[in-house]
């Protein structure tokens, strides 16, 4: 059997060298963007216009609406509960510590991961329209 050649190419200075390249290149492209394309930033603020409705923005929507199921005193709650359910959702591959790595055979994590998905698109909707 013929062995693979490996490059003999050093990580310092060499690959190191080429990356760093690369990220220049892609700096210099964000920055054109920004610069040719820059970000609208809408209405000033109005404090006379009693009529806005603030609401948060698209990424926090299902956060928003998940607050509003717990009304009154019952709100820190939600407030405190929403942070455990992120951290058990962010240490789930580190709880299921099965040997097992195929989706269909990790039926407690992916359970998790699609209950978790579908709620917040859910709340996500219903917060947008609400």
């Amino acid at each position: 059997m013929a062995e693979k050649q490996q490059s003999q190419e050093t990580f310092f200075p060499t690959f190191l060298f080429k990356e760093m390249v690369v990220a220049l290149i892609l700096f210099i492209i964000v920055i054109g963007l920004a610069w040719f394309f820059p970000a609208e930033m809408g209405d000033p603020a109005d404090p006379s216009d009693s009529s806005f409705v603030p609401k948060p923005e698209w990424y926090f929507l299902s956060m928003y609406q998940f607050l509003k199921l717990f009304p009154g005193k019952l709100e820190v709650w939600g407030l405190l509960l929403q942070p455990v359910i992120l951290l058990f959702i962010f240490f789930l591959p580190f709880i299921d510590r099965t040997k097992e790595r195929h989706p269909k055979k990790r039926k407690f994590a992916m359970t998790i991961l699609a209950v978790s998905v579908a709620a917040t698109i859910i709340l996500g909707i219903i917060g947008y329209f609400s």
